[in-house]
């Protein structure tokens, strides 16, 4: 009886079109808001740094260079080049870099400047200093030193890990504004083979910035102004080489996701519940999680690596409802070839989706 029943000409009943049609549609309206979250995210992030590395001189606003200018009236012009040698570590989960770079000084006037040994890092600690050369002729100053400094950095990580970071260091000199005033050596460079394993240079720049501070440091003679000078930055923005780290993040969840669809795929062509498998799949999901997290600082905002996980999870939430409902109306509706059309449709739906998720996420935080 069974076997002519198959045979019988297959016909879908009104309720049955009501089903695949909203399980459909709440799929692809589901996956589509998602993505397009997470999608324009990961956009804002990229445009932000570009915003930040086009508009970095927003610091020289006009109310800035007027009180610069009207400050430093009498201070010494004082160039200042750099020359960055080597990235020695990166760390994204402590929010620090250690680099190495030469700095040098140059002037005219006032013999009683000594500026290699007046000089600060801005929330940096110096490792080494070492002044390798000094000349003093008549008017004519130069000054040069090598430098090791540890940088405390908040490295946004919207993107990890295919993200760019920018390494930034700010050479300020320790003298006053009405006596020193810094000027971009245009002869700054950096060494393009710098060894920071895994990474490629994307941009290199420097400049000068002004600084306005928010007090005066209590200083008598400054009653009722802020206190106020210029530093030298010195920046270079780097990016993954390569998925390499993006694969060793989400390796175990391309697995979980694979022995979804093929619980999905069992279910649909050979008649059997799997259901008892997919506690397995969403542990190795919540396992995988641990991977990336485990590379970043403890405190973070939502970016490439949730937004790739929570579309694992939600993956594995939309096989598991599929089975149940190939389930349901296998066997209360005694309906295998309607149960056989739900479980294609859902199973090639949300494998388009998923997908499709995960080459438009990395692909839209990727920058080469």
């Amino acid at each position: 009886m069974e076997k002519n029943k198959d045979k019988q000409p297959f016909k879908v009943t009104f309720h049955e079109h009501v089903r695949l049609a909203v399980c459909f549609a709440a799929v692809a309206l589901i996956s589509i808001v998602y993505l397009s979250f997470a999608v324009s995210s990961l956009y804002r992030s990229k445009v932000k740094d570009d915003s930040r590395w086009e508009n970095w001189q927003h610091y020289n606003d006009p109310e800035s260079v007027q009180l610069i200018e009207e400050r430093s009236v009498n201070a010494t012009p004082v160039t200042v080049g750099t020359y960055f040698e080597n990235i020695r570590e990166m760390s994204i989960k402590n929010s620090t870099f250690r680099v190495e770079l030469v700095v040098w000084f140059k002037w005219q006037g006032d013999p009683e400047l000594d500026m290699a040994n007046h000089i600060r890092v801005y929330r940096g600690t110096i490792n080494k200093y070492t002044i390798v050369e000094e000349q003093h002729e008549g008017d004519n100053h130069y000054q040069r030193a090598q430098m090791d400094v540890t940088i405390n950095e908040g490295f946004d990580t919207t993107r990890f890990p295919l993200g760019s970071y920018a390494l930034k260091v700010y050479i300020e000199p320790t003298y006053s504004i009405d006596r020193v005033k810094f000027i971009a050596d245009e002869q700054s460079d950096m060494n393009e083979a710098y060894d920071l394993p895994g990474y490629v240079l994307l941009r290199y720049d420097t400049g000068i910035h002004n600084i306005i501070y928010d007090t005066n440091y209590g200083n008598p003679a400054m009653e009722g102004k802020q206190a106020a000078n210029t530093e030298h930055l010195t920046r270079l923005e780097i990016t993954r080489e390569g998925f390499g780290t993006y694969a060793k993040c989400f390796i175990a969840l391309i697995g979980t996701l694979t022995w979804i669809f093929i619980v999905m795929y069992i279910n649909t062509y050979h008649r059997v519940d799997p259901l008892s498998m997919i506690p397995a799949a969403l542990f190795g999901t919540v396992t995988n999680i641990t991977v990336g997290a485990s590379m970043l600082p403890d405190t973070l905002g939502l970016g490439l690596l949730e937004f790739v996980n929570m579309w694992g999870v939600m993956t594995i939430i939309g096989g598991t409802v599929t089975v149940i409902n190939v389930n349901r109306i296998r066997n209360k509706w005694e309906d295998k070839r309607y149960a056989s059309v739900f479980g294609r449709v859902m199973f090639l739906e949300i494998l388009f989706f998923t997908i499709l998720g995960h080459i438009i996420m990395p692909l839209m935080a990727w920058r080469s």
